[in-house]
């Protein structure tokens, strides 16, 4: 076996062992407990009919500086910390 043909082999391995070693710190992370209150979190609106935000669903995650908003009509805005922006347009309910 050529010396490049070693160096090649050598460097796929350790590509593997890498990729898979970081798939596993990554499956025992979502199972960690302290893991388990993260993520996105109902906001509670109690907006009346009539008054704006009634109807709406806010959700939000403080550590990734990130937020969900529904509207009545079913529209998903998501906002990385610098402004909604709309990413699904649903159907008006009639």
């Amino acid at each position: 076996m050529k010396l490049s043909n070693i160096g090649v082999t050598l460097t796929l391995a350790t590509a593997l062992v890498g990729i898979s070693s970081y798939a596993g710190d990554h499956r025992g992370e979502s199972k960690d407990r302290r893991h388990a209150a993260a993520g996105m979190q109902a906001i509670a609106v109690s907006a009346q009919p009539g008054e704006p935000g009634h109807g709406w669903r806010y959700f939000s995650d403080a550590r990734k500086a990130r937020a969900v908003v529904i509207s009545p009509n079913g529209d998903y805005y998501y906002s990385r910390g610098d402004g909604l922006q709309l990413v699904f347009r649903g159907t008006a309910s009639t």
